[in-house]
């Protein structure tokens, strides 16, 4: 629980506060898009260290287990939003009428947001996670 607490959490705020910067910055000027993408690789691994390091204190006992695995159900589940826009990209056009294709722009638009939606919600899963396990030790 110590190394969640000491290295892992601190570094998924610190991924988190990347993030959502990156997403800001992103919204403010589109030519940083490709910024966005190389932080939303890097919050991917920060994501599935996390997560991996909870399954090692869930194995080693003494925690929650339903709220535990309930947070990192979450803390994954957060990762398929970043990139949404590209379900409007031009090379995912279909005949479905109700389906929008987007412009460049609005691309990095719409991930810069994402971006910093999911930079706060992953910020809370972990402090929530935290919390049980300072709970707990």
């Amino acid at each position: 629980m110590t190394a969640f607490l000491d290295a892992v959490y601190p570094g998924v705020l610190a991924a988190s506060a990347v993030l959502f910067l990156a997403g800001a910055a992103t919204m403010a000027a589109i030519r940083l898009h490709r910024a966005l993408t190389w932080v939303v690789t890097g919050f991917y691994a920060v994501t599935v260290i996390e997560a991996i390091t909870l399954i090692v204190i869930l194995v080693n006992g003494g925690v929650p287990v339903v709220i535990t695995v309930g947070y990192i159900l979450a803390a994954v589940a957060l990762l398929p939003l970043l990139g949404i826009a590209r379900l409007g990209a031009p090379d995912a056009d279909s005949d479905d009428p109700n389906r929008p294709i987007l412009q460049t722009d609005q691309i990095a638009r719409v991930d810069g947001a994402a971006a910093m939606i999911i930079a706060v919600a992953a910020a809370v899963v972990a402090w929530r996670i935290a919390t049980i396990l300072g709970a707990v030790s």
